[in-house]
């Protein structure tokens, strides 16, 4: 709440309040404000076995967050932070003043309803001072999940929540090893004579001309020894 209100110039009316601050000499609307959950996975898709990081934000979307001063000096949003360091929060956030050295932010819880149809709950995890969570979890089953990121809210802000899904395969079945083929060991063979070959017809039909050409040159030899013989008698 802003210091140095203007005496008891404030009004109430559906749960705010309406007073001037003196110490900037602005009129502040104080009371219980709007807040955006947001939830996400990087994947969406992973094989049974595999683990799943969730994250997301809760942050104030009241409409002093969009002023113009705000927007540029958290232009990523203005993070919720715990009841209990929101005096000095909202006075950094809107009055200048110094950042507390820490804050701490909000619960959120995370449940799932799985593919069997059953809902129940991951975890509960409590934001950064920049308004972030995360969690990782490994699905049980294969299938399809919805995820439910819910903020229950505080005196501060009123609740939201936000809605992912992710699907889970069967991891496949593992490949039979296929071991290399050893390398044939190298024998020396001995060299080994050529077979005789039969002779041809060919072949053959050379040789009976062969030895038919010697018959006849021998007769015709014995001719002329006999014609000779003869001549040589008459002589």
């Amino acid at each position: 709440m802003p210091s140095g209100n203007g005496g008891d110039n404030f009004a109430v009316a559906d749960g705010y309040l309406l007073a001037l601050n003196a110490y900037d000499n602005q009129i502040y609307c104080m009371g219980k404000g709007p807040s955006e959950t947001t939830v996400s996975v990087q994947t969406d898709v992973v094989s049974w076995g595999d683990s799943v990081l969730f994250k997301g934000t809760v942050m104030d979307i009241a409409a002093g967050t969009q002023q113009q001063e705000q927007a540029a000096r958290f232009p990523n949003g203005v993070p919720a932070v715990a009841d209990v360091y929101q005096e000095d929060w909202m006075q950094y956030v809107y009055m200048q003043q110094p950042c507390p050295s820490y804050v701490e932010g909000v619960q959120v819880k995370l449940e799932t309803l799985d593919p069997n149809y059953n809902f129940y709950e991951i975890g509960t995890v409590t934001t950064d001072a920049s308004g972030m969570y995360k969690l990782l979890w490994e699905p049980p089953v294969p299938g399809e999940y919805t995820i439910i990121a819910t903020f229950a809210g505080t005196n501060s802000y009123y609740r939201s929540y936000a809605e992912t899904a992710i699907g889970v395969t069967e991891a496949p079945a593992p490949s039979a090893s296929i071991e290399p083929e050893q390398p044939a060991a190298h024998t020396q063979q001995t060299p080994t004579e050529p077979a005789p070959t039969e002779p041809t017809a060919a072949t053959e039909t050379s040789v009976i001309s062969a030895e038919v050409a010697i018959i006849a040159a021998v007769a015709v030899i014995a001719v002329i020894g006999v014609a000779a013989y003869w001549m040589l008698k008459r002589k």
